[in-house]
């Protein structure tokens, strides 16, 4: 029969619990795991379930579990659980932010509706492009990618490894792509919308008698209709553009290589 000896049992536990709280972190921070629909004792089971599978494949070092550096590194794979899952919510939010911006080019932005994740109130275009992402992130196996992912992160920031000021600053850099980039998809709809207002402008001016104002936000609006059906053509391949490009900057910035 086999027998463990405490002091194995609690190396075994000491061994776990640190990885265990980094990839706790992860799942709270990540997006659809981490909402406000999932409950957390899913969220905990699965992180438990991850952590076994891992742990052994990865070198933890031996510390004291009463001692002051060991509630250091619990604090230390906290943080760098919540920004590796950050990481991803940057992605999701970039689609968000671009909803948002067109359903304001649009006319459409008094159309709000209910976020039940995040509990707040957003443009209805904008979550519908998170709905969109969402869909493209699971068809895609993009929450298997993720688990890849953190697994690799142990790799490159080991646990006892410490803060590096210039990964987070780094990150603080992925806020602009996430800007540019949500830009980037209402630039067409933007330059038409300004396009059909200085069109209206010139028949104003050379038609003073025809009140064409008045037909300007219903032609906007029906214009920028068709524009998001003919964006539902190439969602996927805007998506995996931009996730492509993450993935390469995991790469390039942190060291952290992935086959997705």
């Amino acid at each position: 029969m086999l027998e463990i000896h405490p002091d194995q049992l609690l190396n075994l536990t000491i061994s776990f619990l640190l990885p265990f709280f980094r990839i706790g972190a992860f799942f709270m921070a990540l997006p659809l795991f981490g909402s406000r629909l999932v409950s957390p004792r899913v969220r905990i089971a699965f992180s438990f379930l991850v952590a076994i599978i891992i742990t052994p494949v990865i070198d933890v070092p031996n510390y004291d579990p009463i001692s002051p550096a060991y509630i250091v590194l619990i604090a230390e794979q906290l943080v760098i659980g919540f920004v590796l899952g950050f990481v991803i919510t940057i992605l999701f939010q970039l689609f968000s932010l671009a909803g948002q911006l067109a359903a304001m080019k649009a006319g459409l932005g008094f159309a709000m509706s209910n976020d039940p994740a995040n509990g707040i109130s957003v443009a209805t275009l904008g979550q519908y492009y998170l709905s969109m992402v969402a869909l493209a992130f699971l068809g895609t196996n993009g929450h298997l990618v993720m688990i890849e992912y953190l697994a690799e992160s142990f790799n490159y920031w080991p646990i006892g490894s410490g803060f590096d000021s210039q990964r987070y600053w780094q990150l603080v850099l992925l806020g602009g792509w996430m800007f540019e980039k949500a830009l980037l998809i209402v630039l067409p709809l933007a330059i038409a919308v300004l396009v059909i207002n200085l069109s209206f402008g010139v028949v104003a001016k050379a038609s003073p008698q025809l009140n064409i104002f008045a037909l300007g936000f219903p032609i906007i609006m029906l214009f920028s209709l068709f524009f998001f059906w003919v964006m539902l053509d190439e969602f996927l391949s805007i998506y995996l553009l931009f996730f492509g490009e993450l993935i390469d900057w995991m790469k390039v910035s942190w060291g952290i290589h992935l086959n997705g």
